[in-house]
């Protein structure tokens, strides 16, 4: 049962770094994903230095919305072997949701606890710092791949 949670905690945040970094930043591959996450939501929160009123009204954030629910129910197989896995992925889908709309709802508090998503949209580069609730995938990465960049 532990295992299931860790791992299922762990994933739940690669699940989330990959999936913003590769198919909501990737204009190339996934056009429609990117203009509606690129071009209209990061475009509304650094006009408005984060806050993106598309928030606060829950229909107004349909896309995102959908696209959770699409990621809960492509991943209901794990319920039938990994019931509390699953149980953590689906805490993982709502609590992204729940962080990632008060960061934009109520810039200050985003702030302060979630600064490297502050700083996903307001600093120089929207490119990096891609998970949202911590970000543990960004750290570890650059971590491991530090070496083989600097040379």
């Amino acid at each position: 049962m532990m295992a299931q949670i860790i791992l299922a905690w762990v994933y739940g945040h690669t699940f989330e770094y990959v999936t913003h970094k590769y198919f909501l930043h990737n204009h190339k591959k996934f056009k429609f994903a990117f203009k509606n996450h690129f071009g209209k939501h990061h475009k509304v929160a650094r006009k408005n230095e984060m806050y993106d009123e598309a928030y606060e009204n829950l229909l107004s954030s349909k896309f995102e919305i959908l696209g959770l629910i699409i990621a809960a129910i492509l991943h209901l197989p794990v319920l039938v072997f990994f019931p509390y896995a699953y149980i953590v992925l689906l805490f993982s889908l709502i609590s992204y949701y729940v962080l990632h709309r008060k960061s934009h709802t109520n810039v200050a508090w985003g702030k302060r606890w979630m600064p490297w998503h502050y700083e996903h949209h307001m600093g120089k580069d929207q490119h990096k710092n891609w998970g949202v609730r911590l970000p543990i995938v960004d750290i570890t990465y650059d971590f491991i791949f530090s070496d083989e960049q600097s040379k």
